[in-house]
């Protein structure tokens, strides 16, 4: 084995076990993105995105528990992310599978108003300012994204892949060059 695989899998190898040494993740953050138009007047919408911190997956209830936000809604910021059961009742329950939430959904402030996001057949946001105000969603998604883990695990792997297609170059330029072939 010549110095560069060496290299390749010492490198590999201090990655995984680096990988495999860290604690277990604390909590999982996903990217959320929704808009849509108010039932009252149609000029009136909501786009609203950021990122969701979670508490570890829990398999009694398949879910995660949201329990921080950060991001914007219609260009404020979203200042805190409110208490199960504060707003609406809602639950604060990042569901795994589809629909992402319940029926009591997340809630938030921003500008000062408080916000529960839900599903009820469709996604929906409603909000409170003296008077209750409510978006059927029209566009509705969240995204996990990968932990630090999985990305060193990924970048390991593309290095090993790397290193071995440019020492095959190289035997093969070798061996094409000692048989008096003069071609790259």
């Amino acid at each position: 084995m010549n110095f560069d695989k060496k290299l390749a899998v010492t490198f590999t190898g201090t990655i995984c076990f680096l990988t495999a040494m860290m604690p277990p993740v604390s909590a999982a953050m996903f990217n959320f993105y929704y808009s849509g138009t108010s039932v009252l007047n149609p000029n009136d919408n909501v786009i609203a995105s950021g990122t969701l911190t979670t508490s570890p997956y829990h398999s009694a209830t398949n879910s995660y528990e949201i329990i921080d936000i950060t991001g914007t809604r219609n260009s404020d910021p979203i200042e805190s992310l409110l208490p199960p059961g504060s707003f609406l009742d809602n639950d604060n329950l990042l569901l795994v599978d589809s629909p992402a939430l319940s029926e009591f959904g997340f809630a938030f402030t921003a500008g000062k108003v408080s916000y529960n996001v839900f599903n009820t057949y469709d996604y929906l946001e409603v909000g409170y300012q003296g008077s209750y105000t409510g978006y059927p969603l029209s566009s509705f998604s969240i995204t996990p994204i990968p932990e630090s883990s999985l990305i060193l695990g990924i970048l390991s792997v593309t290095v090993l892949v790397a290193i071995n297609k440019i020492n095959g170059r190289l035997v093969l330029k070798k061996l094409n060059h000692s048989n008096g072939d003069i071609a790259n």
